[in-house]
């Protein structure tokens, strides 16, 4: 793992979402968990010797984000709907991917459980460990439930995927609005080291950047809806994005994919369809 400081160290070169931990004066805070369970077997080894773990906090909904909680005997905090999301999940199905990551993965999710949220918040929560402070608030983008977590003796936020810094950006069930207003909120913080969902850690400048290919992704839908494309043909033709970035370590391959994905959540926004009709 990278130190970023005296307390703070993030991993962020593994398949699936970055994490970190704070070591505190009285244990340890993990932010998110590894997507690979071989990876969060690792990690919990890492752990072991640093100190005891105290907390799991997760920032958002998708399985690369919580998958390794299972790994951990301690209690999850995150935002109501990531703990709705876990627990609707079809496990069947989520088990059977993440078992064809690697040859050690089948053997370590027999009989497998996620460790789901057992303390929840809606917009705000702050948490006291030792002499550290860490604050989760609520910033929906990327997902309805995403949270940025805020280590403020550190100096440091985990702003999950509503930073995808220099690798590509999945926008599939992304409200644009709500991740615009995000980057903003991020924007106002005092902090001024992000560690993002994927990509190398950044600071306030990477936000127009991230900013910036967003509302280029809706044009770019808007503009196929408006030379008359429907759905089908955007999906099929808009995919002038696959090369402006990476994909993300272990994503290879996923591109084309990744682009169908976006394009399609984006055509609903622009529509008015799907998950963004009006309520």
């Amino acid at each position: 793992m990278k130190q970023l400081t005296a307390n703070v160290f993030v991993e962020t070169g593994l398949k699936g979402a970055n994490h970190g931990l704070v070591t505190t004066a009285d244990g340890i805070v993990l932010i998110d968990t590894p997507h690979k369970p071989s990876d969060a077997v690792r990690l919990k080894g890492e752990i072991e010797w640093r100190g005891r773990l105290r907390y799991i906090l997760n920032t958002e909904p998708h399985g690369d984000h919580w998958t390794g909680n299972a790994f951990f005997d301690v209690p999850v905090m995150a935002h109501e709907g990531v703990r709705a999301r876990i627990l609707g999940t079809d496990l069947a199905a989520h088990v059977a991917r993440v078992a064809s990551f690697g040859p050690e993965e089948p053997k370590l999710l027999e009989n497998y459980k996620p460790n789901a949220p057992v303390i929840t918040f809606q917009s705000e929560m702050t948490l006291h460990v030792g002499n550290h402070t860490f604050r989760m608030v609520h910033m929906p983008g990327h997902t309805p439930y995403q949270a940025a977590v805020i280590v403020e003796e550190e100096g440091i936020v985990f702003t999950s995927d509503n930073i995808f810094c220099k690798v590509q950006t999945w926008l599939q069930e992304a409200n644009p609005d709500h991740w615009l207003k995000a980057l903003e909120s991020l924007r106002a913080l005092r902090e001024d080291t992000f560690v993002p969902g994927h990509g190398p850690v950044c600071d306030k400048r990477y936000l127009d950047e991230q900013g910036s290919f967003i509302r280029e992704w809706v044009e770019t839908v808007r503009g196929g809806i408006a030379r008359g494309m429907n759905k089908d043909e955007c999906l099929a033709n808009l995919t002038a994005m696959t090369d402006r970035y990476p994909m993300d370590v272990g994503q290879d391959g996923m591109a084309p994919r990744v682009m169908q994905l976006n394009v399609a959540n984006l055509y609903d926004y622009v529509t008015g369809a799907g998950i963004h009709a009006p309520r």
